[in-house]
């Protein structure tokens, strides 16, 4: 089984890491509805978060997965674009499938940190200077 997917944000690997190959932009869509009739406006706006939040995640597992058929280990610089419109969210996500390895010029620096089972590989960040 292959190792979960890491994400970030940014567009380059964790402090300690280098990228070996760059396997270019991949996507991932996908859309939700959120149907259910109320006269509740906290509870709509509660059910529409929810949706959005779910099909977020879909998009993300499905560009994820595009990213292990290249062989990534890793998607940088990922970014979402979310619409809603009549009960249907619509999320797009888009990042850089990347291989990245620890630097072996900078070993030390390198700390993977635990995260929660069945999450993604979360990467120790050294602070940024002031």
């Amino acid at each position: 089984m292959a190792a979960p997917m890491a994400y970030s944000t940014l567009n380059k690997p964790a402090d300690g890491y280098i990228i070996e190959r760059d396997l270019g932009v991949v996507f991932g869509t996908a859309v939700g509805a959120n149907w259910n009739f109320t006269f509740s406006v906290q509870k709509a706006m509660r059910d529409a978060a929810r949706a959005i939040e779910e099909t977020r995640t879909t998009a993300m597992t499905v560009m994820g997965q595009k990213a292990a058929e290249r062989g990534a280990n890793i998607v940088l610089g990922v970014s979402f674009d979310t619409e809603r419109q009549q009960g249907v969210a619509i999320v797009t996500c888009w990042g850089t499938a990347c291989v990245v390895k620890a630097d072996p010029s900078r070993a030390h620096v390198a700390a993977p940190v635990a995260s929660a089972p069945g999450a993604a590989p979360v990467v120790a960040m050294p602070a940024m200077p002031q």
